[in-house]
């Protein structure tokens, strides 16, 4: 047998799934930085069939902390000349702990959605806004036998604005 008999990696007690938590969440406080989760607010203009949202509302924000996981430089394709001029797309990529998220953010959301904003105030000097453009819920693959995240792994790109309301 390949794997030790002696050691459960996948019928684990809760209390060992709380510890890996706890520590998650103990090394984003620690290395991480302060944010603010905007969700949108305006469900009921969503475009189910499209999959777009003709007017998007951000009335509230929720502080959290995310541990930006690219400290170093943007992700992505950094400048990009195309037939319409230069496009700048400035990614990077953030782990948010379950339990924050579900601590600070009303229970209506189960997760941080795609299309909802995330505000950073120590980028730029006065802060930079980031859209959710994915949620990868399976970055921790079932440690210990969990079936719920243990974090969120979300891949941001920098907010362009185009008439939504921001309050």
């Amino acid at each position: 047998m390949a794997t030790s008999q002696y050691f459960n990696n996948y019928n684990s007690f809760y209390t060992e799934q709380r510890l890996v938590e706890d520590l998650i969440v103990e090394s984003i406080k620690i290395m991480g930085t302060d944010a603010y989760y905007l969700p949108n607010n305006n469900d009921e203009a969503r475009d189910l069939l499209y999959g777009e949202d003709p007017l998007k509302k951000f009335t509230s924000a929720f502080p959290v902390e995310i541990y930006p996981e690219n400290v170093m430089d943007y992700g992505g394709d950094k400048e990009l000349f195309s037939k319409f001029g230069l496009e700048i797309k400035n990614q990077m990529t953030i782990v948010l702990s379950r339990r924050t998220f579900n601590q600070r953010v009303p229970s209506t959301l189960s997760r941080p959605r795609e299309g909802d904003l995330i505000y950073v105030p120590f980028l730029n000097g006065t802060g930079e806004l980031y859209e959710i453009k994915f949620t990868n819920q399976n970055k921790d693959f079932f440690t210990l036998g969990r079936k719920q995240p243990y974090f969120y792994e979300l891949e941001l790109e920098k907010f362009r604005y185009s008439q939504e309301v921001i309050d």
